[in-house]
């Protein structure tokens, strides 16, 4: 699509093309809808899943969607694979390894609070070069619970910090996940370059060169300003979808516990293979709990209660925002935007501090995937129109759709986060808000010195 200007109602509406104005209401219908999931998760009076609920239910009743679209999220594959993943963790909670492991990292807590926030940062870097970021947001939140909340190091203080490493380091490094990602990024841009401007593509080594230097400094960042988050009580049954006091965990005879262990471990290399597996990969988890409960395992009542908690619920619903708000045209208005923003003769800088900030932004509340779906086609068009070299655009979109976290509806991982901790978001700000001031002009910064938009 030609990007044009917006001043008035009359230019978005010959700019989208739409038939009639009755589609063009849907857009501020769409508009009016997110506003609320904001205000809901702004004051915070409701689950997270129900406020996204009813703006399913709203996408529904005003005809924006029909029933079964408003409802998808139910259906979408990310959401299939959380839940056979919360199954999972809970029947690994039920074997002895979890009190192997809660022991070590009580004991390594004992020696120093500082050790053990490393070693946790170690495990979320390792597990970012190969698992998707709510896959290892899931696993995470399986090892806090063992930390206790006595001393400083507590399950919810690390939380929103672990969701930070996750959005830091997912897909960074060149191995596993972040071998091909450059090729992701690509394939959403290459059709739009003129003949004979292939070095305008991006290279493996050139993402790493970007992406490196902000995930240092943020990870520094990480390991010291985690302190500022409130010491909460972690409310576990948050995680495990049950009420009331934990029961006493009665252990498993050896046979049905190694099943449990080994049916992890084929969901954990499913993780690391998805790739090759496909589609398979997000059934795998789901099988995997389903013969964990025919086995006795788990009860039929375990299991429903570890896959209707409330982050499924809001998971769902965000996606199904986060595809009103890409279909109704939402994401076209706010890239129309930037371009009356960015005005005449604007400097480098200045073009990717307004991309960091409006992706940022837009991932707060439209989720990671559906802000750089939007996005990067927008920045690689604005660039190419304008003769700039669209990479250092590109990269900035990627990385920030991937750090916004001051908001639950940025991504599953997120989704997951909040709805763990039992945080108002604005306990969170002290540590989210300085975080992507720190990311936005990191990520500037690097991209304008390794990929300036003029070359």
């Amino acid at each position: 699509m030609e990007m044009e200007y917006v001043h008035t109602h009359d230019d978005v509406y010959k700019i989208f093309c739409i038939k009639d104005k009755e589609h063009f209401m849907e857009l501020y219908i769409v508009l009016a809808i997110m506003a609320f999931m904001i205000v809901g998760f702004l004051l915070n009076k409701w689950p997270f899943g129900l406020t996204t609920m009813t703006c399913c239910v709203l996408l529904a009743l005003t005809g924006v969607f029909t029933i079964p679209e408003a409802f998808a999220g139910f259906c979408n594959k990310t959401l299939i694979l959380l839940v056979g993943m919360f199954g999972m963790v809970s029947a690994f909670q039920k074997t002895s390894v979890v009190d192997k492991i809660q022991a070590q990292m009580i004991r390594l807590k004992g020696k120093s609070g500082m050790a053990l926030v490393i070693g946790l940062y170690v495990v979320v870097i390792g597990l970012a070069c190969f698992m998707p970021t709510t896959a290892n947001m899931v696993v995470m939140l399986m090892f806090l619970v063992g930390l206790g909340d006595s001393g400083e190091v507590t399950p919810t203080r690390m939380t929103i910090p672990l969701l930070a490493m996750i959005g830091i380091w997912g897909s960074k490094l060149p191995i596993g996940m972040g071998a091909a990602s450059h090729l992701n990024l690509n394939a959403r841009y290459e059709g739009m370059l003129p003949e004979g401007s292939e070095g305008m593509l991006l290279d493996l080594m050139t993402r790493f060169k970007v992406m490196i230097v902000p995930c240092i400094i943020l990870t520094i960042y990480c390991l010291f300003a985690w302190k500022w988050l409130p010491n909460k009580q972690f409310d576990s049954a948050k995680l495990e979808g049950k009420g009331g006091k934990k029961k006493e965990k009665t252990p498993l005879p050896k046979w049905q516990e190694n099943l449990i262990l080994g049916l992890f471990l084929v969901v954990m290399i499913s993780l690391f293979f998805s790739k090759q597996l496909g589609d398979y990969m997000y059934l795998i988890p789901v099988t995997c709990l389903l013969i964990i409960t025919f086995a006795g395992c788990m009860t039929p009542k375990e299991t429903i209660n570890a896959i209707t908690i409330d982050a499924v619920w809001m998971i769902a619903g965000v996606l199904v925002i986060a595809d009103a708000l890409g279909k109704s045209g939402a994401g076209d208005v706010i890239g129309n935007g930037i371009l009356k923003i960015l005005g005449g003769n604007p400097t480098g800088l200045f073009v990717m501090f307004v991309f960091a900030t409006v992706t940022v932004v837009m991932t707060t509340f439209m989720s990671n995937s559906a802000t750089s779906n939007v996005l990067i086609p927008v920045a690689a068009s604005v660039a190419i129109a304008a003769g700039w070299d669209p990479r250092g655009l590109v990269l900035i979109v990627s990385f920030c759709s991937n750090i916004a976290i001051a908001f639950p509806s940025g991504s599953p991982a997120c989704g997951i986060a909040y709805a763990s901790t039992g945080y108002k978001l604005g306990e969170t700000f002290r540590f989210t808000l300085p975080f992507l001031v720190l990311a936005i002009i990191s990520i500037v910064f690097s991209a304008d010195f390794f990929c300036p938009i003029y070359g």
